[in-house]
């Protein structure tokens, strides 16, 4: 079984609820890197089959080969492109968008929307876990008509990382300043005493009393969240 770091099992069991809940057979993985997970995917038999993605000809030779070696040639396919760029999406596909920063993932959703149209994305489930500027990217998922299904987080070799699941409605929202920087989901969790997500927002709070100065957002967010802590 292909071994996976911390936060990328965060990731997979993320995508192992989606198809769970909405039935999909196909991952696509874009910006896979290794193809380590499209290889777990398919080992695990949560997809039926597996695309992968990288704007890079080597890390997209990686993942075909580690496909190769797996025995998944037949179904798995590896594109050297931009994002989702050139790749036909289909209902029920389960996109997986890791590794990045919050505002390539939000292009390469636009781009998405904007090559398959509105109707093609009401039956896909993105799996997102950006590296920053996460409220940019909440606030864009909520205004463009995505809904929150989950949210989650891990602590891997002495870094946060969260991964949030969601789905296309169609339905524009507008997040609060705290949901936005906090996570919906995760302001749940953290009321039903997750203590992993107490640990994290332990930490976004130290992060927060800094980038305050120079972002009205995230001091709006920390004060409504000291204020909900009671501090």
């Amino acid at each position: 079984m292909q071994i996976l770091p911390v936060r990328l099992e965060m990731v997979l069991e993320q995508v192992r609820s989606s198809v769970q809940k909405e039935g999909s057979t196909r991952i696509i993985d874009v910006g896979s890197d290794h193809g380590y997970l499209a290889v777990r995917c398919l080992e695990e038999s949560i997809a039926d089959s597996v695309i992968c993605t990288d704007i890079h000809e080597s890390p997209a030779k990686r993942s075909m080969n580690a496909l190769v070696e797996a025995g998944f040639e037949e179904v798995s396919e590896v594109y050297t492109t931009d994002g989702l760029r050139g790749v036909p999406l289909m209902r029920g596909d389960v996109i997986v968008i890791a590794g990045m920063g919050g505002l390539n993932i939000i292009d390469i959703i636009s781009r998405a929307i904007k090559d398959n149209g509105y109707s093609v994305l009401e039956n896909v489930t993105f799996v997102l876990q950006p590296q920053k500027s996460n409220e940019i990217v909440r606030n864009f998922l909520a205004k463009t008509g995505f809904v929150f299904v989950d949210e989650s987080v891990c602590y891997d070799r002495d870094i946060f990382y969260n991964c949030m699941r969601v789905v296309f409605k169609g339905i524009s929202s507008t997040l609060t300043d705290e949901e936005a920087c906090y996570g919906p989901v995760l302001l749940k969790k953290y009321n039903s005493d997750d203590e992993v997500v107490a640990d994290y927002f332990a930490h976004l709070n130290e992060l927060f009393e800094v980038r305050k100065r120079s972002n009205p957002i995230v001091k709006s967010a920390l004060e409504e969240r000291l204020k909900n802590e009671g501090q």
